[in-house]
């Protein structure tokens, strides 16, 4: 029995805790809404943000179109150096192969090189003359006994000593305006 009164006792001790708590808890409720009447609820205005959020957008895609801009002229640039390189890679070569080394210091010995270049050419020239003048006369001495008859109907032949004799005033001329 004194087991069931003690139990009796601790019910009821706890139905007094929960009747006080729903009581405090009743008192919350009503402090809460009477503070939300008066208060009313909060809502908050966002629209200020949204244009400041619509001008750094604009800014962020402006300043990626400059910075792919850039990007490219800088791809451009880089590809225009690296053309004038092998430009000048070529150049280079070329002017090793042809021995060329200085251009300041080679132009006042290159008329005197360019004529002695000309009087050989000339020299090869009368030279191959020659040669031709034989070749054909051969080649003619040749023909009674082959049995052939040759008939040549050919327009006048250039002189190339005059020919040769323009370039070298050609190359006089540009001589003297370097």
């Amino acid at each position: 029995m004194e087991t069931m009164q003690s139990l009796n006792d601790l019910l009821t001790s706890y139905l007094d805790r929960v009747r006080s708590l729903e009581t405090e808890n009743r008192k919350l409720e009503s402090k809460i809404w009477e503070h939300l009447e008066k208060k009313g609820p909060q809502v908050r205005d966002w629209g200020h943000y949204f244009k400041t959020i619509e001008e750094l957008r604009a800014q962020i895609f402006t300043n990626t179109v400059d910075n792919a801009r850039m990007v490219q002229q800088i791809d451009n640039a880089h590809l225009a150096a690296g053309d004038f390189r092998v430009k000048y890679e070529t150049e280079m070569v070329m002017c090793q192969s042809h021995g060329v080394t200085s251009m300041g210091s080679d132009t006042t010995v290159t008329p005197l090189q360019l004529e002695t270049e000309i009087e050989a050419l000339k020299e090869e020239l009368l030279f191959m003359k020659k040669n031709q003048e034989e070749e054909i006369k051969g080649l003619q001495d040749q023909i009674p006994s082959s049995g052939l008859t040759l008939e040549v109907d050919a327009p006048e032949s250039q002189d190339l000593a005059e020919i040769m004799e323009d370039i070298q005033a050609q190359y006089d001329q540009l001589a003297q305006k370097i």
